[in-house]
C-alpha cells in the first residue's frame, strides 16, 4: 500500500495538469478533500491548472487561511482568473490579509478589461535602473539563476520606472563590467500598451519573433510582461471556451469534467433547443394538409432549413469576430446589417436557382421548383441578417455574444425557412399538380 501510496505522489508531483483533470471530475468539496491528502507544494501547481470557476469553487471549500498560502504560491496573473470567480465578501477578505505587494499586484490586473494585454500580463519581470552597471546586470541574472528563474529579457528602467530599453545578453557578456546600462541597452525596444487587444499583441509577437513583449501604460511606465507560450494558451482556451458555448456547453468543462457537472452545464440549453424544436414542428403542424397532399415537400424541407442554418451560421462567426476584436460599433448596425443582408440576398439566388433546379427536376414541377428557389432566397435573406444581428443584441443587453448563439440562429432560420417554403407551397397549390 505505501509502494501505491508513493507512486500516487510521484505521479501527482510530475504531472499537476493531468490530476488537476482527474480532480475536475469530482464535486468541489470531493476534490479538496483529495488536494489535502497532497503535499503542500504541490497543491498550487493543480490549482493553477484548474479552470478559474472550479478553482474558485474549491478554494470557497478550503477556507481563508488555505487560500491565503495557496494563493501566494500562484503567480498574480493566475490568481487574478480565479479571483474574478470568486464570491465578492470572500474576495476582499483575501485581499485583505494577502502581503501589500501581491494584493496590489492582484488588485492592478482586476482593474483591466478581459482580453486585453493588461488583462494576461505577469508582474514577474526583470527590470534594473538604466544608471546600474553591466556587473550589477549579471550578479541579478546570476542570483535568479541560483533560485532556477528563467529569464528571457532584462528590461532598464528609469527611476520612475519608465522603459527605456532592453540588454542583449551578448552585449552584457561582451562589455566592460563598469559600463552603465543606458550605454549597452539596446532603446529601440518593441512594446505593447496595457489596453491592447490580446488578437494584436499575439500578432506583434508573432512578426516580431519574440518570448516575451513588455508592457506599458500610457505614460510609457513598466507594468509588466507577456510570454508568448502562455499567451498562446491563453488565446486557444478562449477559441475553445467561445466555440463551447455557441452549442450550448459550459465554457469551463472539460473532457474530463464529471457526468453531473457536464450535465449541469449542458442540460438547460437543450431544454431551450427543445422548446425552439417544437416552434418549428408547430410550424410544419400548420401545413400538415398540403404536406400529406404533396409529400415530396417533406424531402425539400431540411434542404431549405439546412441552407439557412450554414448561411447564418458564416454570417454569426463573422460577427463574433469583430465583436471580439472591437472591429465595429454595436451601437451603429447598419452598415454591418445592410451588407450581410445584400451577401445573404445574392447567395440566396445562388443557390436558390441550384435547388429549383434540381427540385423541379426530381418533382416533375416547375412550381415546385420556383417554390424552393424563393424559399431558399427568402430564408438566406433572413439569415444573414440574424447571423450578424444576433451577437451585437446580446452584446447590447449586457450578455457574452457567443452564449448559445447558434441556437438562437437554428431556431430563426428554421422556422422562416419551413414558412417560406411551405407558406410558397399553399400559395402555388393550383400549379404543383
Amino acid at each position: 500500500m505505501q509502494f501505491v501510496s508513493d507512486l500516487a505522489q510521484t505521479l501527482i508531483e510530475h504531472h499537476p495538469i493531468d490530476t488537476a483533470r482527474v480532480l475536475e471530475r469530482m464535486s468541489p468539496i470531493e476534490a479538496w478533500a483529495a488536494l489535502v491528502l497532497v503535499e503542500e507544494p504541490y497543491r498550487a501547481e493543480i490549482v493553477e491548472s484548474f479552470s478559474p470557476e472550479f478553482a474558485a469553487r474549491v478554494l470557497t471549500l478550503a477556507g481563508l487561511e488555505s487560500t491565503l498560502r495557496l494563493v501566494r504560491e500562484m503567480p498574480p496573473e493566475v490568481s487574478t482568473d480565479i479571483f474574478e470567480c470568486l464570491p465578492e465578501e470572500f474576495e476582499k477578505q483575501l485581499l485583505y490579509e494577502l502581503p501589500n505587494v501581491r494584493s496590489d499586484a492582484i488588485e492592478e490586473l482586476l482593474e483591466y478589461s478581459e482580453d486585453t494585454a493588461g488583462s494576461v500580463m505577469s508582474p514577474d519581470f526583470v527590470a534594473l535602473n538604466e544608471t546600474a552597471t553591466v556587473n550589477d546586470a549579471l550578479t541579478r541574472l546570476r542570483r535568479l539563476s541560483s533560485v532556477g528563474q528563467n529569464v528571457n529579457y532584462v528590461y532598464v528602467i528609469d527611476k520612475d520606472t519608465h522603459l527605456k530599453g532592453v540588454l542583449v545578453m551578448r552585449d552584457l557578456v561582451l562589455t566592460p563590467g563598469t559600463t552603465p546600462l543606458s550605454e549597452v541597452m539596446l532603446s529601440n525596444i518593441i512594446k505593447v500598451y496595457v489596453d491592447d487587444e490580446l488578437d494584436e499583441v499575439a500578432d506583434k509577437l508573432i512578426e516580431e519573433k519574440l518570448l516575451a513583449v513588455p508592457v506599458v501604460n500610457d505614460a510609457d511606465k513598466l507594468k509588466g510582461v507577456i510570454v508568448a507560450t502562455q499567451l498562446v494558451k491563453d488565446l486557444q482556451e478562449e477559441g475553445f471556451e467561445d466555440a463551447q458555448k455557441m452549442f450550448g456547453a459550459g465554457s469551463d468543462e472539460h473532457a474530463s469534467s464529471g457526468i453531473g457537472y457536464t450535465i449541469r452545464q449542458r442540460l438547460p440549453w437543450l431544454q431551450v433547443n427543445l422548446l425552439t424544436a417544437f416552434a418549428a414542428a408547430a410550424v410544419v403542424g400548420a401545413f400538415d394538409g398540403i404536406i400529406a397532399q404533396y409529400t415530396i415537400l417533406a424531402a425539400f424541407l431540411p434542404v431549405v432549413a439546412g441552407q439557412g442554418g450554414n448561411a447564418g451560421a458564416q454570417a454569426l462567426a463573422v460577427m463574433l469576430r469583430a465583436i471580439a476584436l472591437d472591429e465595429i460599433d454595436v451601437r451603429k448596425p447598419r452598415r454591418v446589417l445592410v451588407k450581410e443582408a445584400l451577401v445573404g440576398l445574392l447567395n440566396g439566388v445562388a443557390v436558390g436557382l441550384t435547388a429549383g433546379v434540381v427540385a423541379g427536376f426530381f418533382g416533375n414541377s416547375v412550381a415546385l421548383g420556383i417554390v424552393v428557389a424563393l424559399a431558399m432566397i427568402i430564408n438566406l435573406f433572413i439569415a444573414g441578417i440574424a447571423g450578424a444581428s444576433i451577437p451585437m443584441v446580446m452584446e447590447r443587453l449586457g450578455q457574452d455574444p457567443a452564449q448559445s448563439s447558434n441556437i438562437i440562429l437554428t431556431t430563426v432560420t428554421d422556422i422562416i425557412g419551413f414558412a417560406a417554403f411551405l407558406g410558397l407551397a399553399v400559395f402555388a397549390m393550383p400549379w404543383l399538380g
